[in-house]
């Protein structure tokens, strides 16, 4: 006679194995499609990073919105291994870049999941920066007035790659200044810089700058030469207040040219004070604000600049002897004992800058940084 209950606890022993085994599947499912499914996911997380990055990057540089989106998704799907991606520019110029990597499971199909999408979001933009290492010590103010010395200017104006002369050994008293606009003989003594007549200024010259005393060590020429050969190596931030330096001596200008055909950080000022016997937040509370910073100068100066961005430029000539004579130094009229540095400002994203997001003005140096 056969067991009726020895058949039951076969039976529900079957059940118990195909729980268990269903079970089984479920883990391994959950281990190794969740494994694989997170190495997807770093993996569209760097696609998405890199397009982000590349799009605002180009955005920074162009200003151009499809470029920077069809930039963004190169560098998603092209160069890195994202299968479908969407970018986008909004109205303050960041860029966002989603990249998915859809993929077959290896044991969810069992569970009615064959496929999964790894998905990751990134977003990117420039900035202006916010401080710099190794620049050269020259304060430069991009943006001269026509008449007089200002107190404070309202805006960067710069015109990338056009010479500029920015520094002579002439006080600011003295300095020249480019017909506005261009052959009009406006304001009157002022010189045409436009000398191919095409309408555009080919030099453009003028506005208070002077060699700074950037550690306040007040270290004069020398000092000045190993900053220029080097680089100061300590950090410039904005919103600081830099003494000048006297950098008249034949030295500094040979060390100078020695950096022709260098691309170089300096900073630019907004404002400078220079009223003698006291720091500028005492002899200029005018100009000094709550965010201020002044780094006191060991040196003989009186004149105070205030740097609020930084500039990159490539050094074409040096007019010093032996070397010159320099093109701008000859259109500008200026005279051969004139010592001058000239070249010309691009738009780039050097190293060396850091800050985001700094509140100086646009001199077309920027710092790139993913957001999100």
């Amino acid at each position: 006679m056969r067991n009726p209950t020895h058949r039951l606890s076969r039976g529900q022993s079957m059940v118990t194995v195909a729980l268990l085994m269903f079970i089984f599947i479920a883990m391994l499912a959950l281990v190794l499609d969740g494994g694989y499914a997170y190495l997807q996911r770093r993996a569209a997380q760097t696609a998405a990073d890199a397009g982000a990055l590349a799009g605002a990057r180009e955005y920074c540089l162009t200003g151009d919105a499809d470029l920077a989106i069809s930039t963004a998704l190169e560098y998603t799907l092209d160069r890195n291994t994202a299968l479908e991606a969407e970018a986008s520019v909004d109205a303050d110029g960041v860029v966002t870049v989603v990249a998915h990597i859809p993929f077959t499971t290896f044991f969810g199909q069992v569970l009615g999941q064959p496929t999964i999408t790894s998905s990751a979001i990134a977003a990117a933009a420039c900035f202006v920066p916010g401080a710099a290492v190794g620049i050269l010590p020259v304060a430069w103010n991009c943006s001269p007035p026509i008449e007089g010395f200002p107190s404070e200017s309202d805006d960067c104006k710069i015109i990338f790659n056009k010479p500029y002369v920015i520094m002579d050994s002439k006080s600011s008293e003295e300095d020249f200044y480019c017909q506005d606009p261009p052959n009009s003989g406006l304001p009157p003594g002022t010189l045409d810089c436009d000398y191919d007549d095409d309408g555009l200024d080919d030099l453009l010259a003028g506005g208070d700058r002077s060699w700074l005393d950037l550690d306040g060590g007040g270290g004069g020429s020398s000092e000045l030469v190993d900053w220029i050969n080097g680089g100061f190596g300590g950090t410039t931030k904005i919103h600081t207040w830099y003494g000048g330096q006297s950098g008249v001596a034949n030295d500094v200008f040979q060390a100078a040219a020695g950096r022709t055909g260098d691309y170089v950080l300096f900073p630019v000022f907004d404002a400078y004070c220079d009223e003698p016997g006291a720091l500028p937040e005492v002899s200029c509370p005018d100009l000094y604000h709550a965010q201020d910073t002044t780094v006191p100068s060991g040196g003989a100066s009186t004149l105070y600049y205030h740097v609020i961005t930084f500039a990159y430029f490539r050094i074409t000539c040096v007019d010093a002897p032996p070397h010159g004579p320099c093109p701008g130094h000859e259109a500008a009229g200026l005279p051969n004992h004139v010592k001058t540095i000239e070249g010309y400002f691009v738009k780039k994203i050097p190293p060396g800058l850091s800050g985001k997001p700094g509140d100086g003005k646009d001199a077309g140096s920027y710092t790139l940084y993913l957001i999100r």
